[in-house]
């Protein structure tokens, strides 16, 4: 009982990483009706920006600086590049992203080198914590506490503030948004931004317990884009919950049959797309097109 609470907790800190990284993933496509396949690579930044930067401003610097960098990354992107593909063939900025994913992945081998790295968790956050029924990672916990904070303030955003409310009208209809007078351009590049910002904070934070690798982006990039498919094309709490799922039962199925792990998610994406065509709480989106 103690080794499967072990995992269903394991599960649990991996669906919050993963929830946080497909909320930007979401908000991107949810807006700009893009699928942005640079988003992983933008998680790798984060990571290695905390590598390079925890050991002169330690964490806490890092945790605000290098989601700043990478939001800075995003919004060049999306100025100099990603804008173009608006309004067009989707699939046209699927390849574009993934061909700027694929080159920035060799700028982080450039400048970072092909070999891994490991980051250590901060002082205050290392070795394990008795909670009565198991052992755990300290820095576990306070990742998880973490994640919880960043969405509920994203949320807390989009729901209290008259700009989330601009967002959420604009991924409805952004036609009707230029109509009423609003800058469509502008806020597509805020919004980009965000989602680049989350994707930074992600990477930061996971980068304790995953090595951080050139190759990291892609690793965390399917399983984003299947959780945005399982949860619904734009839907908050529809990606929250298909990445508490996809974590938790990747996580379980090591205990049980290692070999599945890795398709599992692939697997629940497919049987619940079955009977709900556009996720567990989506509505029409792109990939309808």
């Amino acid at each position: 009982m103690t080794e499967f609470l072990s995992f269903a907790v394991n599960g649990l800190v991996l669906g919050l990483i993963f929830a946080v990284v497909a909320l930007g993933f979401t908000l991107i496509l949810g807006v700009m009706q893009v699928i942005n396949f640079t988003h992983g690579i933008l998680f790798a930044f984060g990571a290695y920006f905390a590598f390079s930067l925890q050991k002169y401003v330690g964490f806490w610097w890092a945790l605000i600086i290098a989601p700043i960098f990478v939001g800075l990354i995003g919004l060049v992107l999306e100025r100099l590049v990603i804008h173009r593909t608006y309004g067009g063939n989707p699939l046209f900025g699927l390849l574009l992203t993934f061909g700027l994913a694929t080159a920035l992945e060799e700028v982080i081998r450039m400048v970072w080198g092909k070999p891994g790295y490991s980051v250590a968790a901060p002082r205050f956050a290392a070795g394990s914590l008795d909670l009565g029924f198991m052992f755990y990672s300290k820095y576990r916990l306070l990742l998880a506490a973490l994640t919880i904070i960043i969405i509920l303030l994203v949320w807390l955003f989009l729901e209290k503030t008259p700009y989330g409310a601009i967002i959420k009208a604009g991924a409805s209809d952004s036609e009707m948004m230029m109509a009423l007078g609003k800058n469509l351009p502008r806020m597509r590049t805020f919004v980009f931004a965000i989602g680049s910002i989350l994707a930074g904070v992600a990477g930061v934070i996971a980068a304790p317990i995953w090595s951080v690798r050139p190759t990291m982006g892609t690793f965390i990039l399917m399983p984003a884009f299947v959780i945005v498919v399982l949860g619904g094309i734009g839907s908050f709490w529809g990606s929250v919950i298909a990445g508490l799922i996809v974590g938790m039962s990747t996580s379980i199925s090591v205990m049980f049959w290692p070999r599945i792990s890795d398709i599992i998610p692939y697997v629940l994406m497919g049987i619940i797309l079955l009977f709900r065509p556009r996720g567990l709480m989506g509505e029409k989106s792109v990939l309808e097109v």
